[in-house]
Protein backbone atom coordinates (compact mmCIF):
# COMPACT_ATOMS: atom_id res chain seq x y z
CA UNK A 1 0.00 0.00 0.00
CA UNK A 2 2.87 2.35 0.85
CA UNK A 3 4.35 1.70 -2.60
CA UNK A 4 1.03 2.66 -4.22
CA UNK A 5 1.20 6.18 -2.76
CA UNK A 6 4.88 6.54 -3.56
CA UNK A 7 4.05 5.85 -7.20
CA UNK A 8 0.95 8.09 -7.40
CA UNK A 9 3.06 10.90 -8.89
CA UNK A 10 4.29 8.50 -11.56
CA UNK A 11 0.73 7.49 -12.39
CA UNK A 12 -0.29 11.11 -12.81
CA UNK A 13 2.77 11.72 -15.02
CA UNK A 14 1.90 8.74 -17.19
CA UNK A 15 -1.70 9.91 -17.58
CA UNK A 16 -0.56 13.41 -18.52
CA UNK A 17 1.98 12.00 -20.97
CA UNK A 18 -0.72 9.89 -22.57
CA UNK A 19 -2.90 12.98 -22.87
CA UNK A 20 -0.15 14.88 -24.63
CA UNK A 21 0.45 12.02 -27.05
CA UNK A 22 -3.27 11.63 -27.67
CA UNK A 23 -3.49 15.35 -28.38
CA UNK A 24 -0.78 15.04 -31.01
CA UNK A 25 -2.62 12.38 -32.97
CA UNK A 26 -4.75 13.68 -35.81
CA UNK A 27 -6.82 10.55 -36.31
CA UNK A 28 -10.54 10.43 -35.64
CA UNK A 29 -11.22 8.06 -32.73
CA UNK A 30 -14.92 7.31 -32.07
CA UNK A 31 -14.05 5.40 -28.88
CA UNK A 32 -12.32 8.48 -27.50
CA UNK A 33 -15.34 10.61 -28.36
CA UNK A 34 -17.60 8.12 -26.58
CA UNK A 35 -15.21 8.08 -23.64
CA UNK A 36 -15.85 11.76 -23.12
CA UNK A 37 -19.48 11.11 -22.25
CA UNK A 38 -20.50 10.21 -18.69
CA UNK A 39 -21.40 6.59 -19.55
CA UNK A 40 -18.21 6.00 -21.57
CA UNK A 41 -18.98 2.35 -22.33
CA UNK A 42 -22.00 0.17 -23.03
CA UNK A 43 -24.89 -0.67 -20.78
CA UNK A 44 -23.93 -4.01 -19.21
CA UNK A 45 -23.03 -4.36 -15.56
CA UNK A 46 -19.40 -4.98 -16.52
CA UNK A 47 -19.33 -1.81 -18.64
CA UNK A 48 -20.70 0.20 -15.76
CA UNK A 49 -18.25 -1.23 -13.23
CA UNK A 50 -15.24 -0.48 -15.46
CA UNK A 51 -16.56 3.01 -16.20
CA UNK A 52 -17.12 3.69 -12.50
CA UNK A 53 -13.64 2.46 -11.61
CA UNK A 54 -12.03 4.63 -14.31
CA UNK A 55 -13.84 7.80 -13.29
CA UNK A 56 -13.27 7.13 -9.59
CA UNK A 57 -9.55 6.57 -10.18
CA UNK A 58 -9.14 9.88 -11.98
CA UNK A 59 -11.19 11.76 -9.40
CA UNK A 60 -9.12 10.21 -6.61
CA UNK A 61 -5.90 11.27 -8.29
CA UNK A 62 -7.00 14.73 -9.43
CA UNK A 63 -9.47 16.00 -6.86
CA UNK A 64 -8.07 15.34 -3.39
CA UNK A 65 -6.45 18.77 -3.26
CA UNK A 66 -9.59 20.50 -4.55
CA UNK A 67 -11.74 18.68 -1.98
CA UNK A 68 -9.24 19.27 0.82
CA UNK A 69 -8.95 15.49 1.20
CA UNK A 70 -5.35 14.25 1.15
CA UNK A 71 -6.64 10.67 1.50
CA UNK A 72 -8.84 10.70 -1.63
CA UNK A 73 -6.55 8.37 -3.59
CA UNK A 74 -6.17 6.10 -0.54
CA UNK A 75 -9.98 5.85 -0.48
CA UNK A 76 -9.92 4.81 -4.15
CA UNK A 77 -7.17 2.25 -3.45
CA UNK A 78 -9.23 0.79 -0.61
CA UNK A 79 -12.26 0.60 -2.92
CA UNK A 80 -10.25 -1.35 -5.52
CA UNK A 81 -8.85 -3.74 -2.91
CA UNK A 82 -12.28 -4.33 -1.36
CA UNK A 83 -13.91 -4.89 -4.77
CA UNK A 84 -11.00 -6.57 -6.58
CA UNK A 85 -12.94 -9.69 -7.54
CA UNK A 86 -15.81 -7.74 -9.15
CA UNK A 87 -13.41 -5.38 -10.91
CA UNK A 88 -11.34 -8.26 -12.33
CA UNK A 89 -14.47 -10.16 -13.39
CA UNK A 90 -15.85 -7.07 -15.15
CA UNK A 91 -12.55 -6.46 -16.91
CA UNK A 92 -12.36 -10.10 -18.04
CA UNK A 93 -15.95 -9.95 -19.33
CA UNK A 94 -15.16 -6.89 -21.42
CA UNK A 95 -11.87 -8.40 -22.61
CA UNK A 96 -13.70 -11.55 -23.72
CA UNK A 97 -16.25 -9.46 -25.63
CA UNK A 98 -13.49 -7.41 -27.25
CA UNK A 99 -11.30 -10.33 -28.28
CA UNK A 100 -8.67 -10.33 -25.56
CA UNK A 101 -6.98 -8.45 -22.77
CA UNK A 102 -4.76 -6.47 -25.16
CA UNK A 103 -7.88 -4.99 -26.80
CA UNK A 104 -9.37 -4.27 -23.39
CA UNK A 105 -6.16 -2.51 -22.30
CA UNK A 106 -6.18 -0.32 -25.43
CA UNK A 107 -9.84 0.57 -24.91
CA UNK A 108 -9.29 1.24 -21.21
CA UNK A 109 -6.37 3.55 -22.00
CA UNK A 110 -8.56 5.44 -24.48
CA UNK A 111 -11.43 5.89 -22.03
CA UNK A 112 -9.00 6.92 -19.28
CA UNK A 113 -7.51 9.50 -21.64
CA UNK A 114 -11.01 10.61 -22.63
CA UNK A 115 -11.95 11.16 -19.00
CA UNK A 116 -8.69 13.05 -18.46
CA UNK A 117 -9.51 15.27 -21.43
CA UNK A 118 -12.95 15.87 -19.93
CA UNK A 119 -11.25 16.98 -16.71
CA UNK A 120 -8.97 19.34 -18.64
CA UNK A 121 -11.86 20.77 -20.68
CA UNK A 122 -14.03 21.34 -17.61
CA UNK A 123 -11.26 22.55 -15.32
CA UNK A 124 -10.44 20.87 -12.06
CA UNK A 125 -12.79 22.97 -9.93
CA UNK A 126 -15.88 22.15 -11.99
CA UNK A 127 -14.90 18.53 -12.69
CA UNK A 128 -14.13 17.85 -9.04
CA UNK A 129 -17.35 19.54 -7.95
CA UNK A 130 -19.29 17.27 -10.31
CA UNK A 131 -17.40 14.15 -9.23
CA UNK A 132 -17.42 14.71 -5.46
CA UNK A 133 -20.74 12.98 -4.72
CA UNK A 134 -20.23 10.06 -7.13
CA UNK A 135 -16.67 9.55 -5.89
CA UNK A 136 -17.52 9.33 -2.19
CA UNK A 137 -20.56 7.17 -2.92
CA UNK A 138 -18.48 4.77 -5.03
CA UNK A 139 -15.50 4.45 -2.68
CA UNK A 140 -17.83 3.59 0.20
CA UNK A 141 -19.30 0.61 -1.70
CA UNK A 142 -18.50 -2.95 -0.82
CA UNK A 143 -18.85 -5.89 -3.22
CA UNK A 144 -22.56 -6.49 -2.57
CA UNK A 145 -23.52 -2.86 -3.05
CA UNK A 146 -21.30 -2.45 -6.14
CA UNK A 147 -22.88 -5.52 -7.71
CA UNK A 148 -26.39 -4.37 -6.81
CA UNK A 149 -25.84 -0.82 -8.10
CA UNK A 150 -24.39 -1.99 -11.43
CA UNK A 151 -27.29 -4.42 -11.92
CA UNK A 152 -29.94 -1.84 -10.94
CA UNK A 153 -28.46 0.64 -13.39
CA UNK A 154 -28.51 -1.99 -16.15
CA UNK A 155 -32.12 -3.01 -15.38
CA UNK A 156 -33.28 0.61 -15.39
CA UNK A 157 -32.11 0.94 -19.00
CA UNK A 158 -34.33 -1.87 -20.25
Amino acid sequence: MKNLFTNAGSVVSILLGALILAGCAETHDPVLETAQTPLMLGESSADRVVSLQTRTMLAGLACGRVWGDPTAFARYASFTNRNAEILRRSQRELADRMGGMAEFDRMHTRISNGESLRLLAMGDQYYCSEMRGPFYTAVAMGPDELTRQSQVAQASLR
